[in-house]
């Protein structure tokens, strides 16, 4: 490599979660580098937007504090973490129960044994899929014979009646995998499985985007570019020289990472004549958010809407679990709708949701009126993982030299898999540099 393309940056194509661990790492090697993001602020999905003075997340999203990759970046003493309770509470036919991790929580082991919707025996059969969850590691959660199978084929595997599948799994997992078929990989289902037995579900007192902004703030100033949408890559003398964006302006660089979703990611490799492995099928989800004068639904647990004709899979008063989400007081809901209801019109997709809200805990019609805030939709919020998917994923280098991937497809749709996607292009940037040098 010469002098004059070592003396340029890498550039980072998007500023999501992959993009700006990538950039943390790089800058703390001495790389330099300079991050292109298309849209007004970093973060990608991980963002929240202040409204009517509720905090409200780009969709609903959690944290879990078990992240290995992630949480090595975040301060928890910072983002200040408000935590769900571990547990959910499953309503069907309008009546509710709770049933909880009575090992993180004691307190829960009586109304859990109690609940009905789940029998004694599939209760017995969770607490053996958690122990077998902790018991493998986060390798063996996606390479195992399970990875396979379906999280609904392995649960019938593992004994699991209809009745849980479809009455706990399928809301509380479907809302996780953002598919209440459970068509998803069992690998999916055992690796949130783990993060939920070995540590806390939160969110940050300040929202989910808090996240993004915390990471961003590890950059050297002047790091990230925002509004800057990249067109296409450039080849100079056969591997990456650069990129263009949207206003016709050319950034050099020594090396391009692309730590987009999978669509973008695909047109861009497309601009130098590449065809990868990339995931094809997304999974979207709309989420509603509502205030009142007193919440329907209260409490730190998430509300499992277990009827089969459900629009709202899953809810929680957020203001119950941080009380930041609202500058007022007012509570804030949020309903989070799957699959086909997803794309309802609003006017249909608020109507059912607020009808299901009030009938979750059974509350009469007309005790509580609920008044829209806001809806979010999120077309691209996943991307499918169905069975023996794991053995489809790109590598972080690509055929052209000097182009890399950093995206969440390198591990897994999440936020860890996107830390993950992020720390691995940088490890590869870095031996590409280390290489060059050698060279010479």
């Amino acid at each position: 490599m010469t002098q004059s393309v070592m003396s340029e940056p890498v550039i980072i194509v998007g500023a999501g979660i992959a993009g700006l661990v990538c950039a943390i790492e790089l800058q703390r090697a001495g790389v330099p580098v300079k991050v292109l993001e298309q849209a007004d602020d970093v973060g990608g999905r991980v963002r929240s937007t202040m409204q009517d003075g509720f905090v409200l997340d780009h969709g609903f999203q959690v944290l879990f504090t078990a992240y290995p990759t992630l949480n090595r970046y975040l301060d928890a003493s910072v983002l200040a973490y408000r935590p769900f309770l571990p547990g959910a509470m499953i309503s069907r036919n309008g009546r509710a129960a709770l049933v909880g991790d009575a090992w993180r929580d004691p307190s829960l082991l009586l109304d859990t044994l109690l609940a009905s919707v789940i029998s004694l025996g599939d209760k017995m059969r969770l607490l053996a899929l958690r122990q077998h969850a902790r018991g493998l590691s986060l390798e063996e959660c996606f390479t195992g014979p399970h990875a396979a199978l379906s999280t609904r084929t392995f649960l019938q595997q593992r004994g699991f009646s209809e009745a849980a599948i479809s009455g706990f799994f399928a809301p509380f997992y479907g809302g996780i995998l953002l598919d209440r078929s459970l068509s998803t990989s069992a690998s999916i289902l055992l690796f949130t499985f783990r993060m939920l037995a070995e540590g806390d579900t939160v969110v940050p007192a300040a929202g989910i985007g808090a996240i993004s902004a915390h990471l961003a703030a590890q950059l050297a100033a002047g790091t990230v570019h925002s509004s800057r949408r990249v067109e296409r890559v450039l080849v100079e003398g056969g591997r990456a020289s650069g990129v263009v964006t949207s206003d016709g302006a050319v950034h050099a660089a020594s090396h391009v990472v692309l730590a987009t979703e999978a669509p973008a990611t695909a047109r861009l490799v497309q601009s130098v004549g590449l065809s990868l492995a990339l995931p094809t099928e997304s999974r979207g989800c709309t989420t509603l958010y509502y205030t009142a004068a007193r919440t329907p639904i209260p409490g730190r647990a998430l509300w499992l809407n277990a009827d089969p004709d459900a629009v709202v899979s899953h809810a929680i008063t957020l203001t119950d679990v941080a009380p930041e989400y609202s500058a007022s007081g007012r509570p804030l809901i949020a309903a989070t709708c799957l699959g086909e209801a997803a794309a309802l019109d609003d006017a249909t997709l608020d109507a059912r949701a607020q009808s299901e809200l009030l009938r979750l805990h059974g509350a009469p019609a007309g005790e509580t009126q609920l008044e829209r805030v806001a809806i979010w939709r999120v077309p691209y919020a996943q991307f499918a993982q169905p069975p023996g998917w794991w053995a489809t994923r790109p590598q972080a280098a690509t055929a052209v030299p000097g182009l890399y991937l950093a995206g969440e497809a390198l591990h897994s749709s999440s936020l860890e898999g996107a830390a993950r996607g992020g720390v691995t292009a940088a490890a590869a940037v870095s031996s590409s540099f280390a290489a060059s040098t050698a060279a010479a």
